[in-house]
């Protein structure tokens, strides 16, 4: 079996060259007034050292001409000349700065750290000196990247920027991505007496409280159409229990982190010990503990498993003991579910609705374009267009580790553009999300007569502006002004809602467009459905998708999801 295409790689801006490190790595400026010839070797013999004092910056940066050039009796050329060449040097730097603060593309090089601008007056790809001077300024200078003292490099299990590109991989899919399913509008009805729509957080091999939640909302397969935002293993005991209750239901959803780990070691397996039903022995002939002496064998036989993996972890358990029904189940979830009729997309962790690259004005975005689309196409397909625009032309949203992982995206300084799975560091997606959504003034605009904020809504706004001024509290250094953040245009778009799990850190998630549910039921908190259309006999807090009215219902799980 050969390997797919790889997909496409996240967006990345290359850095410009750094500065030598050392002064002796730099052309010094001439030490004296004479011209010395290419072969001419200073040395204490040849020529002492003369007693100087400290040269100013303005005589490294322009010397002192030679004694021939001017007579010493008469400065007066002298300071012209030096006064002349200060000016020019003056105005072309102005020059710069000005045309590049107003490209087209730029922020501005004294936005951000961003030296976009300066790039594009030299040419994309440039490497000005000039422009390798002020980037390095800049960065160093950023307050605002949260992992700058790791370095550019920096990555560890808590923080991987992007999946890694240098693992040892034999020519064999191991990942066997779906990367997007849709379903028709007439597939789904919340409009309808009886009819309901459910999304469920991540489970995590909580079988009981699965069941406790599905008796408390009356669930029935025959009415009822249930959607899983992934992650439906791992943590929990009860596994494969959780995983056949979902595929005799024949219940669709997405991929997960775990989910995926999962796939990878049990394709890993039949692929080294063969389908044919002979690879449970193979593996188990494998007893070692000792990952080193195993990966040593491998290596010898050919069947090496990359690196990254944790050999007999809690993955590699569930592969080995999984029902190859179970797996064939796994296998059909798709990284991204997209609901046309209710312009939501489903997705395990997360998306970005714009290229941060790129000016959140830019013609290329996708809510930009169909902005100023022109075309015979009904709304509702326009609609439509522009939320696949989103999936396949943003570049960070077609790199597969980016939409199991993301929690975060850094929208300043060396990694800007790049996902990073930590809570802690970048900003939110949810808020690059809700920022850009909110600028959308097209049909289903958020503020519309007779369907304002929703209890949840509500809660968490305020919950968000608290958040946002503690940690504006502490980026702020002592004495400095508050500055705010700066509001781009409205947009003649359409918003677009994101349903997602995997931030269990952030408990529920709730923003105008995009609802985060994993409620973190294996840690002992809870477990939580959203569900839309016939809402009779439910309680809990009121939420809005789209333009249809939803409500959010819990049950509290114990520890390890019982």
């Amino acid at each position: 079996m050969t390997q797919p295409s790889t997909p496409p790689p996240a967006a990345y801006d290359p850095p410009l060259p750094r500065r030598p490190s050392s002064p002796s790595a730099l052309p010094s400026p001439p030490t004296s007034p004479v011209s010395a010839p290419a072969t001419y070797h200073h040395s204490q013999q040849i020529r002492p050292l003369l007693q100087r004092s400290k040269p100013s910056l303005l005589d490294e940066l322009l010397p002192t001409p030679t004694t021939s050039s001017f007579d010493r009796n008469d400065p007066l050329p002298h300071v012209i000349r030096r006064a002349g060449s200060v000016a020019v040097i003056a105005i072309f730097l102005l020059s710069i700065t000005f045309m590049a603060s107003t490209s087209s593309s730029s922020v501005g090089i004294l936005k951000d750290g961003s030296v976009s601008g300066l790039r594009e007056v030299f040419g994309l790809g440039s490497q000005a000196d000039v422009g390798s001077w002020i980037g390095d300024l800049s960065s160093t200078n950023n307050e605002n990247d949260q992992d700058a003292s790791h370095g550019e490099g920096y990555s560890s299990d808590t923080d991987s920027e992007t999946e890694p590109n240098d693992q040892v991989r034999p020519d064999v899919d191991f990942d066997h991505y779906k990367m997007l399913k849709t379903l028709p509008p007439g597939t789904i009805d919340v409009n309808s007496a009886g009819q309901r729509l459910i999304f469920i957080g991540d489970i995590h091999g909580s079988y009981d409280p699965l069941i406790r939640l599905m008796d408390d909302i009356s669930y029935s397969p025959s009415t009822d159409r249930l959607i899983h935002v992934g992650d439906l293993i791992a943590k929990g005991s009860k596994n494969n229990e959780v995983l056949e209750w979902m595929r005799e239901r024949r219940i669709l959803g997405v991929r997960g982190n775990h989910d995926q780990a999962v796939i990878q070691w049990r394709t890993w397996m039949e692929w080294a010990g063969g389908s044919d039903g002979d690879w449970q022995a193979y593996v188990d002939s494998l007893s070692s503990d000792d990952e080193k002496a195993v990966k040593k064998e491998l290596k010898k036989q050919g069947k090496e498993f990359p690196d990254g993996w944790k050999w007999k972890g809690e993955h590699w358990e569930i592969a080995r003991n999984l029902p190859r029904n179970l797996y064939l189940y796994l296998l059909e979830l798709p990284l991204i579910l997209h609901l046309p009729s209710l312009h939501t997309i489903v997705v395990h962790a997360g998306l970005l609705p714009s290229n941060p690259l790129k000016s959140s004005s830019a013609d290329i975005q996708p809510l930009v374009q169909f902005s100023n689309l022109t075309s015979d196409m009904d709304e509702e397909a326009i609609r439509n267009s522009e939320e696949v625009s989103i999936i396949f032309d943003v570049p960070q949203n077609t790199v597969p580790w980016n939409l199991l992982n993301m929690r975060g995206v850094y929208m300043k300084g060396k990694k800007k553009g790049k996902v990073t799975k930590s809570g802690k560091k970048g900003t939110p997606w949810s808020d690059v999300w809700k920022k850009e959504m909110k600028r959308c003034k097209g049909k289903g605009k958020w503020l519309v007569d007779g369907m304002g904020e929703t209890e949840a809504e509500k809660i968490h706004e305020e919950d968000d502006k608290i958040e946002l001024q503690d940690e504006d509290r502490k980026r702020q250094k002592p004495g400095s002004p508050t500055v705010g953040p700066e509001e781009e245009g409205d947009l003649g778009c359409s918003p677009v809602t994101v349903i997602y799990g995997h931030a269990a850190g952030r408990g529920l998630d709730i923003k105008p467009f995009s609802k985060g549910i994993d409620t973190g039921c294996v840690y002992g908190r809870q477990l939580t459905v959203l569900v839309l259309g016939d809402l009779k006999g439910l309680k809990g807090e009121s939420v809005r998708v789209g333009d249809h009215q939803g409500i959010l219902v819990s049950v509290q799980c114990g520890e390890g999801g019982i």
